[in-house]
């Protein structure tokens, strides 16, 4: 078959059919590898960063960011790769249902624990913000900040585990499709049901609504806050941070989320080209773009701590030996 010939072509049931060429899909494997060889850097000394400064990892509000960043990590090195052997050959290898289910996983939890984590970011933000004195003892730290947190990381494996491994179904993968089209799951109302409300909609839609709660309430009392100079500034660097970052998300999720919602509900061909050439690989530009915007909302803060750690050990050490000018 030529190349410039569609390799990829899969029918439903309304009669349209959409394909994938070759070419389209080497483009976007070259754009795909030239953010990842630039992201893996950024990533390595963000790392770095956060690995040799303490007061970067013991305060709270970076954990969550942190956990973002490995969650992001482990996509671009692990479920990435496996997209761009698809995009390159226009072909899943190995053509096995085992392979298929085990990608599925991968990319299904990674992306589904990125937007719970990115969701309780936000709620976070909240308490953090209008109500520190919840998770300033141990039993609030738990329930308000690690509970929730190892929730978002358990949650989504374990229940794509039981969707796709435990569920009893007969998968009917397509090897010429990018995932090999989806797992049997989604064929029971119960299972797609969950996964379309639970695991997308409801992480993705609190999302907005609680940047948008903090940004009315810091408008109600912006003027008390204020008041308050460092806790201020403070406050306002949470909150551009926070905004920055679920720009990112919203931006490269609600496309393919509005888009999925019209076909099942109204439109079952509705821009379903532009999905399969462009929107579906929206999501992934998140994790190649998420370190840039990390280091930049974050620079300050990662140059800070840094300076305060160097200036105190040079000063003991050699006050003793500066001229008294100097001193």
């Amino acid at each position: 078959m030529d190349s410039n010939i569609s390799l990829s072509t899969t029918t439903i049931s309304s009669g349209f059919q959409w394909t994938t060429s070759f070419n389209v899909n080497r483009i976007k494997f070259i754009i795909l590898l030239l953010l990842q060889l630039l992201s893996i850097p950024c990533f390595l000394w963000i790392f770095y960063q956060f690995a040799r400064q303490r007061q970067l990892r013991q305060t709270l509000n970076h954990h969550v960011i942190l956990l973002l960043l490995i969650i992001s990590f482990l996509f671009v090195t692990i479920a990435l790769p496996l997209t761009q052997a698809f995009l390159y050959t226009s072909y899943v290898y190995p053509t096995s249902d085992i392979f298929c289910s085990l990608w599925t996983w991968i990319h299904y939890s990674l992306n589904i624990i990125n937007m719970f984590l990115m969701a309780f970011a936000s709620i976070e933000r909240n308490w953090l913000i209008f109500h520190p004195s919840i998770v300033q003892n141990r039993r609030g730290k738990v329930l308000f900040h690690y509970g929730p947190l190892i929730f978002c990381l358990l949650y989504p494996p374990l229940f794509y585990i039981a969707a796709i491994f435990i569920w009893p179904c007969e998968n009917y993968y397509d090897y010429t499709q990018l995932l090999c089209t989806w797992p049997c799951y989604f064929y029971n109302y119960i299972w797609a049901q969950v996964d379309l409300f639970f695991n997308n909609y409801t992480p993705l839609l609190s999302i907005p609504l609680f940047c948008t709660i903090i940004y009315i309430r810091v408008l109600i009392q912006k003027h008390e806050m204020k008041q308050e100079m460092f806790k201020w500034n403070r406050d306002k660097k949470m909150i551009l941070q926070l905004w920055a970052i679920s720009s990112l998300y919203l931006g490269m999720w609600m496309p393919l989320q509005l888009t999925g919602l019209i076909n099942t509900y109204w439109d079952p061909n509705f821009l379903l080209q532009a999905q399969v050439d462009y929107i579906y690989l929206f999501p992934y530009l998140i994790h190649l773009i998420y370190p840039f915007i990390v280091l930049l909302t974050y620079r300050k803060e990662m140059l800070s701590f840094r300076r305060n750690a160097v200036v105190p050990a040079i000063t003991l050490t050699e006050r003793r030996n500066m001229p008294t000018m100097f001193k």
